[in-house]
């Protein structure tokens, strides 16, 4: 995405909202109704054309978020760091203790694991480091901070169990009350998948994006202290998914997603997005 289809009203501007119109077509079957936006996807998508906040480039930045959880909740509550920079270091460099996880700090899904066995395939790594940094994320949705972070790469420790991926509990905060939570496991096995849950821990609705696992999830032992971390960093803000991890009992915070799946998900029953719609406030 260029600086000019950045420029709301800008030529280039008009031929990403068309895009992001034509998607949304495509992905619900009808068009955005953007003037009194009723759906949480047609918030999503007037959020990401009209409301432009300055301090989204910030905070959806992997590297740089880690700052604002650290000063906000607590540094005992932020992933580790182990090395970032515009481009891996020389192979001689690379001596962080596996396994770790290589990752994209901007954007999503852009991240690689180096296991603790056997020599690294730092040939494979390369390779996608080198698309990543060539790639303009977000720029096919409309989600224009990604074009405003730059481009680097970090390192990051393989968090908990180092035979399995820790579960991922995704927080969605309105208006800086937690009212959802997408709970995911199985990371990386043929049994990946989740559930949907109200802040009571029962089933809220079900997502054609995401496949729903057999089992329903425990509650996390920190979940208050996920809640309390949540709503702290999210109270400025009308929509954030706050994305943590639970390691040792200890919730860690992954990153904050302001526009996530670009508003193009759809729900099961599609009246949750209705519902979803009314936590924001006009």
């Amino acid at each position: 995405m260029s600086a000019s289809a950045r420029r709301l009203g800008s030529r280039e501007w008009w031929r990403t909202a068309r895009a992001a119109n034509r998607r949304y077509r495509e992905v619900f079957g009808r068009r955005p109704d953007l003037i009194r936006a009723r759906r949480h996807s047609e918030r999503i998508q007037r959020a990401k054309l009209f409301q432009r906040d300055p301090r989204l480039p910030a905070l959806g930045d992997k590297i740089e978020a880690k700052r604002l959880v650290a000063d906000l909740v607590g540094e005992q509550y932020v992933v580790p760091t182990l090395w970032f920079g515009e481009g891996l270091p020389p192979r001689s460099e690379r001596t962080w203790p596996r396994p770790f996880f290589v990752k994209a700090s901007a954007g999503s899904s852009m991240q690689v694991r180096v296991p603790d066995d056997g020599p690294p395939r730092w040939r494979r790594v390369e390779r996608k480091v080198d698309r990543w940094l060539e790639e303009s994320y977000g720029a096919p949705g409309a989600e224009w901070h990604y074009a405003l972070m730059p481009r680097r790469i970090l390192v990051e420790p393989h968090l908990g169990d180092h035979d399995r991926l820790p579960d991922d509990y995704k927080l969605w905060v309105f208006h800086g009350q937690v009212k959802i939570v997408h709970w995911l496991t199985d990371r990386g096995t043929p049994e990946f998948g989740g559930r949907f849950l109200d802040r009571d821990w029962t089933e809220a609705f079900r997502s054609h994006r995401f496949r729903t696992h057999e089992r329903m999830p425990h509650v996390p032992r920190s979940w208050e202290t996920m809640v309390e971390i949540a709503e702290t960093l999210a109270q400025d803000f009308p929509f954030v998914r706050v994305d943590l991890y639970e390691v040792d009992g200890r919730p860690m915070v992954g990153e904050l997603t302001f526009t996530p799946t670009a508003g193009f998900h759809r729900l099961d029953p599609p009246e949750a997005d209705l519902m979803l719609g009314a936590f924001w406030r006009r």
